[in-house]
Protein backbone atom coordinates (compact mmCIF):
# COMPACT_ATOMS: atom_id res chain seq x y z
CA UNK A 1 0.00 0.00 0.00
CA UNK A 2 1.49 3.64 -0.75
CA UNK A 3 1.36 6.06 1.97
CA UNK A 4 1.01 9.10 0.09
CA UNK A 5 -1.35 8.20 -2.54
CA UNK A 6 -3.59 6.81 0.74
CA UNK A 7 -3.69 10.06 2.32
CA UNK A 8 -4.57 11.77 -1.00
CA UNK A 9 -7.71 8.98 -1.53
CA UNK A 10 -8.64 10.10 2.37
CA UNK A 11 -8.28 13.77 1.50
CA UNK A 12 -10.60 13.63 -1.45
CA UNK A 13 -12.56 11.47 0.31
CA UNK A 14 -13.03 14.05 3.03
CA UNK A 15 -13.84 16.80 0.43
CA UNK A 16 -16.57 14.62 -1.29
CA UNK A 17 -17.88 14.66 2.34
CA UNK A 18 -17.54 17.78 2.89
CA UNK A 19 -19.17 19.01 -0.73
CA UNK A 20 -22.03 16.09 -0.15
CA UNK A 21 -22.95 17.74 3.72
CA UNK A 22 -21.66 21.41 4.06
CA UNK A 23 -22.26 21.95 0.07
CA UNK A 24 -25.56 20.38 0.20
CA UNK A 25 -26.90 22.05 3.47
CA UNK A 26 -25.43 25.41 2.17
CA UNK A 27 -26.18 25.40 -1.76
CA UNK A 28 -27.70 22.13 -2.98
CA UNK A 29 -30.78 22.66 -0.63
CA UNK A 30 -31.40 26.15 -0.79
CA UNK A 31 -31.10 26.08 -4.48
CA UNK A 32 -33.64 23.67 -4.45
CA UNK A 33 -36.31 25.31 -3.17
CA UNK A 34 -35.53 28.97 -4.49
CA UNK A 35 -38.30 29.04 -7.23
CA UNK A 36 -37.82 32.10 -8.93
CA UNK A 37 -34.74 30.39 -11.06
CA UNK A 38 -36.13 29.27 -14.02
CA UNK A 39 -36.40 25.69 -13.90
CA UNK A 40 -34.12 25.05 -16.28
CA UNK A 41 -31.37 27.11 -14.30
CA UNK A 42 -32.32 25.73 -10.96
CA UNK A 43 -32.33 21.77 -12.43
CA UNK A 44 -29.55 22.13 -14.63
CA UNK A 45 -27.18 23.53 -11.50
CA UNK A 46 -28.58 20.90 -9.31
CA UNK A 47 -27.71 18.25 -12.07
CA UNK A 48 -24.25 19.54 -11.59
CA UNK A 49 -23.90 19.78 -8.26
CA UNK A 50 -24.77 15.57 -8.18
CA UNK A 51 -22.00 15.53 -11.36
CA UNK A 52 -19.38 17.19 -8.51
CA UNK A 53 -20.15 14.25 -5.86
CA UNK A 54 -19.72 11.58 -8.11
CA UNK A 55 -16.26 13.64 -9.80
CA UNK A 56 -14.99 13.62 -6.35
CA UNK A 57 -16.02 10.24 -5.14
CA UNK A 58 -14.22 8.95 -8.39
CA UNK A 59 -11.14 10.96 -7.64
CA UNK A 60 -11.14 9.49 -4.32
CA UNK A 61 -11.52 5.76 -5.79
CA UNK A 62 -9.13 6.55 -7.91
CA UNK A 63 -6.34 7.23 -5.65
CA UNK A 64 -7.31 4.32 -3.33
CA UNK A 65 -6.65 1.67 -6.39
CA UNK A 66 -3.65 4.11 -7.32
CA UNK A 67 -2.24 2.84 -3.55
CA UNK A 68 -2.96 -0.39 -4.08
CA UNK A 69 -0.54 -0.27 -6.84
CA UNK A 70 -2.38 0.74 -10.12
CA UNK A 71 -0.66 3.83 -11.50
CA UNK A 72 -3.25 4.45 -14.74
CA UNK A 73 -5.60 4.97 -11.67
CA UNK A 74 -3.16 7.26 -9.18
CA UNK A 75 -2.43 9.21 -12.71
CA UNK A 76 -6.19 9.70 -13.14
CA UNK A 77 -6.77 10.56 -9.73
CA UNK A 78 -3.75 12.78 -9.26
CA UNK A 79 -4.84 14.54 -12.76
CA UNK A 80 -8.28 15.04 -11.37
CA UNK A 81 -7.15 16.72 -8.08
CA UNK A 82 -4.90 19.25 -10.13
CA UNK A 83 -7.51 19.92 -12.83
CA UNK A 84 -9.91 20.47 -9.85
CA UNK A 85 -7.13 22.49 -8.10
CA UNK A 86 -6.41 24.86 -11.32
CA UNK A 87 -9.89 25.78 -12.08
CA UNK A 88 -10.59 26.53 -8.63
CA UNK A 89 -7.58 28.88 -7.97
CA UNK A 90 -8.31 30.76 -11.39
CA UNK A 91 -12.23 31.18 -11.35
CA UNK A 92 -12.45 33.09 -8.21
CA UNK A 93 -10.60 36.16 -9.58
CA UNK A 94 -12.04 35.78 -13.24
CA UNK A 95 -15.34 36.05 -11.45
CA UNK A 96 -13.72 39.11 -9.91
CA UNK A 97 -14.82 37.52 -6.32
CA UNK A 98 -12.08 36.52 -3.18
CA UNK A 99 -11.07 33.08 -2.31
CA UNK A 100 -13.37 34.06 1.06
CA UNK A 101 -16.30 33.15 -0.82
CA UNK A 102 -14.85 30.26 -2.74
CA UNK A 103 -12.02 28.92 -1.43
CA UNK A 104 -12.40 25.45 -2.36
CA UNK A 105 -9.77 24.65 -5.21
CA UNK A 106 -7.25 25.38 -2.55
CA UNK A 107 -8.11 22.69 -0.72
CA UNK A 108 -7.61 20.09 -4.00
CA UNK A 109 -3.80 21.53 -3.69
CA UNK A 110 -2.84 18.96 -1.18
CA UNK A 111 -4.46 16.18 -2.73
CA UNK A 112 -2.50 16.56 -5.77
CA UNK A 113 0.14 16.94 -4.47
CA UNK A 114 0.05 13.69 -2.32
CA UNK A 115 -0.88 12.23 -5.35
CA UNK A 116 2.11 13.30 -7.57
CA UNK A 117 4.05 11.97 -4.58
CA UNK A 118 2.87 8.86 -4.98
CA UNK A 119 3.13 8.46 -8.44
CA UNK A 120 7.15 8.31 -8.08
CA UNK A 121 6.42 5.48 -5.89
CA UNK A 122 4.04 3.16 -8.16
Amino acid sequence: MQWTLLAASALAALWMGVHACIGGRECAVPLAQDRQLPDVVRETTLFCWHLVTGYLGLMALFLFLGARGSADMALAGTVLAAVTAVIGIVVPPLRRTGYGLLPQGWLFVPVAALGGWGLWGV
